[in-house]
């Protein structure tokens, strides 16, 4: 690991530190969270329905995880950046909801408002496979957005919810760009460029995101950062330098999908999955996921192959809250 400079001691306390993606299980409640928090994290947006999720269960799974965060003095239930900014204030953790899916949507574009007056704030199209509304990026065909999904990109652009090209097809999502008002994300999504994997997406999709003013947020998983000698800090700064070089810095940001647990157990249980998560990846290597403690020694690297204080700040956090501040509305303005 390199040698964290002084510097970045004072400029990772100082800045604001998004995280736009942590899978959630409630068995990581007690851990995960607080871990987030001591490693400096201000906001971190937890997953709350995946392939699969219908309506019901992801409402239950919803009303647990917020009542959890409302029994905490520790944690904020964060659904504009007016919350995130208050939980900053008094030193309390920021937590955002979203969706890998649009499965709970269950085909009815009414339900976006639905999810959004409880919290959810942005939402990807497809994982993986196809579904209602796309194709996913592991999917034999590559067909784009069906007549749902084109509903669905503009009552999510209405009420202030986030779209997001995550696990979703190419086309897909080009097509969602060229659709979307405003600013579109890639939650944790790596450049393909770096590493050729069916998860990262091309160098066209990462300027179509930008052209909306968007934001990539870099993953943190091995398997999408390629085989190297180096650290799993210097290969997400590898996918920082090459975001920054092909679109400018104010494009990236931070989604590091950790997954806690035995690598190897994860590992087998994602192989019983191939057509949602082909294999082979990588060979033999354990799915190795960045955790939140990356951080110091991502500011170091970052900092030794000089990246400023202000296009670090912006990686950290800065760039997906200006995205925030764009496209999230108050639940009052989004009634019909």
């Amino acid at each position: 690991m390199n040698p964290l400079p002084a510097e970045g001691f004072e400029l990772l306390s100082d800045s604001l530190v998004w995280d736009m993606t942590l899978p959630w299980k409630s068995s990581y409640e007690g851990v995960l969270l607080p871990q987030w928090k001591t490693a400096q994290v201000n906001f971190v947006s937890l997953t709350m329905a995946i392939r699969g999720d219908g309506k019901q269960q992801v409402t239950q799974q919803i009303k647990r995880i917020s009542a959890h965060i409302n029994e905490r003095s520790d944690l904020l239930l964060a659904t504009s950046v007016a919350d995130i900014r208050t939980a900053m204030r008094f030193n309390k953790l920021a937590v955002g909801l979203h969706f890998q899916e649009t499965w709970p949507f269950e085909g009815d574009t009414e339900l976006v408002e639905f999810f959004y007056r409880l919290g959810v704030r942005h939402a990807l199209l497809a994982y993986n496979l196809r579904n209602l509304a796309a194709d996913g990026c592991a999917e034999r065909t590559d067909s784009g957005l069906s007549w749902f999904g084109v509903d669905l990109i503009k009552e999510m652009n209405r009420v202030g919810m986030l779209v997001d090209g995550t696990h979703s097809g190419y086309r897909s999502t080009m097509e969602a760009m060229e659709l979307n008002k405003g600013p579109f994300i890639f939650s944790h999504s790596n450049p393909y460029g770096v590493y050729r994997h069916y998860r990262n997406i091309k160098d066209d999709q990462i300027e179509a995101c930008a052209a909306t003013g968007g934001v990539i947020g870099v993953n943190g998983l091995r398997h999408f950062l390629g085989p190297s000698e180096g650290s799993l800090a210097e290969r997400m700064a590898d996918c920082i330098d090459y975001i920054s070089t092909l679109v400018g810095p104010e494009h990236v940001g931070l989604g590091l999908d950790h997954v806690p647990g035995a690598p190897e157990e994860r590992t087998r249980a994602l192989a019983a999955q191939p057509r949602i998560h082909p294999t082979p990846e990588l060979g033999d290597i354990p799915r190795c996921y960045a955790s939140a403690d990356v951080l110091p020694e991502l500011v170091s690297t970052l900092l030794i192959r000089k990246y400023t204080e202000k296009e670090i700040r912006g990686f950290l956090g800065l760039n997906f809250l200006r995205v925030a501040e764009l496209v999230w509305k108050p639940v009052a303005a989004t009634a019909r």
